[in-house]
């Protein structure tokens, strides 16, 4: 039994040590360029908390909802 929770543990720690590696490898995405961003007034609010967000600064008309709380945010009309 001793055997099998300790093969266990080190396929969890070898997963989780290259989820790291990946995260860590993963690079930035570039810089917005200034002249392509414009101004907006979009709100959302957070289905799950109700927390409110303005977005004023975007690089098109209508952005993707952000994420919080896990869920993606809901447009406020």
């Amino acid at each position: 039994m001793d055997v099998v929770i300790a093969i266990v543990a080190s396929v969890a720690l070898f997963v989780g040590a290259l989820w790291v590696i990946r995260m860590l490898a993963t690079p930035r995405p570039p810089e917005p360029d200034p002249s392509e961003i414009i101004d907006v007034e979009v709100a959302f609010r957070c289905s799950e908390c109700g927390m409110q967000l303005m977005v004023t600064h975007a690089q098109d008309q209508t952005p993707a909802p952000p994420r919080h709380c896990r869920e993606e945010m809901v447009p406020l009309l």
